[in-house]
């Protein structure tokens, strides 16, 4: 069972999103306790013990081994070597980030964070303040991307946003693009039903549904056939059976969820949902073969999966397994 770690910061974008957890995730965990103004708390301690769907946070030790790391990478960004991105060696932008008035997101202590935020309050990039620190909430945001790619990768996590440019953000933090050669990469879009009236769906409604045995076994089976899909696409080796095998599994999983949709007169002639779960993919051998070998197969389907061009990148470090959704975008179709 494979855990989707949300990034950044320290919560969900909304109610909305914990919906959307509860229909198609098997565990979902965040980095960060959560912020003292955090409006979510109660209907997560509530989640906790009703339902399966919360991780542990890291404990101190994951972050005492995760910070020396992190603290390295700080300073790379803080002493560039050359202007890369609008993000990473924008010497204004640091700069921006030191000055004390913009420090406008507060970040709770945290067990096993303390030589984080000591490092961070030395260098002037964080103010200090009764029960944590603050900081820009850029540069929290980007501190959270990296202390969940850690994460990530020592507990075999997929990290999962629902900001597209995050998600742009990470994958430019761990590789360089080049014009010949580098590694084959690319999105993998699947679109995931919801009920139309989802967010005015009770969360008792949905934790009932969690509980039901014929839904368990179908969210069970859904994160096994993806896991196997992944490492066929990364590995080369999948096969259009897998694919098939996938969306029967896909499919399966919906139809356990349509039916807590209520209908109603606006809801009644409404086409479901469709939020699309974009995956960063990337490949051990050239990728073309593989997708042409596919390619058939997927346009047969009723709902094709999307395949986005290939890109070559070479990563600089250990790559991580991550994603987006745009559940603020959500089409119907």
């Amino acid at each position: 069972m494979k855990t989707f770690i949300y990034y950044p910061g320290m919560e969900v974008r909304d109610e909305l999103w914990l919906k959307f957890a509860l229909l198609w995730l098997e565990r979902l965990a965040f980095v960060f306790t959560l912020s003292e103004q955090s409006q979510l708390p109660p209907l997560l301690n509530q989640l906790a013990h009703r339902s399966t769907l919360l991780a542990p946070p890291p404990s101190a030790a994951d972050f005492d081994a995760i910070t020396p790391q992190l603290i390295e990478q700080l300073g790379t960004l803080l002493a560039p070597t050359f202007i890369r991105h609008r993000v990473f060696g924008n010497k204004a932008l640091i700069a921006r980030w030191q000055q004390a008035a913009n420090h406008d997101c507060f970040c709770p202590s945290q067990a096993g964070l303390t030589h984080l935020h000591q490092y961070c309050l030395a260098h002037h990039l964080a103010s200090e303040e009764k029960g944590g620190i603050r900081m820009a909430r850029r540069l929290a945001n980007l501190l959270s991307m990296y202390l969940a790619r850690e994460w990530a990768l020592t507990h075999d996590g997929i990290l999962i946003t629902d900001h597209d440019y995050l998600d742009r953000l990470l994958h430019l933090a761990e590789s360089r693009y080049q014009p010949q050669g580098g590694q084959d990469c690319f999105h993998l879009e699947i679109g995931l039903r919801l009920p139309t009236n989802l967010a005015t769906l009770s969360f008792d409604t949905l934790l009932a549904k969690r509980h039901n045995p014929g839904f368990t076994l179908a969210l069970t089976g859904f994160h096994q056939v993806l896991t196997t899909l992944i490492k066929g696409l990364e590995e080369g080796s999948a096969t259009p059976q897998l694919l098939i095998a996938f969306t029967k599994a896909r499919d399966l999983l919906e139809d356990e969820q349509s039916e807590i949709a209520i209908s109603s007169p606006q809801t009644a002639t409404m086409a479901p949902l469709v939020l699309p779960l974009t995956l960063q993919i990337n490949t051990v051998e050239p990728a073309a073969a593989q997708l042409n070998r596919l390619q058939a197969t997927n346009a047969a389907l009723a709902r094709p999966l999307v395949f986005h061009p290939i890109k070559k990148s070479h990563f600089l470090r250990r790559k991580s397994l991550h994603g987006f959704t745009r559940l603020g975008q959500v089409r119907h179709g």
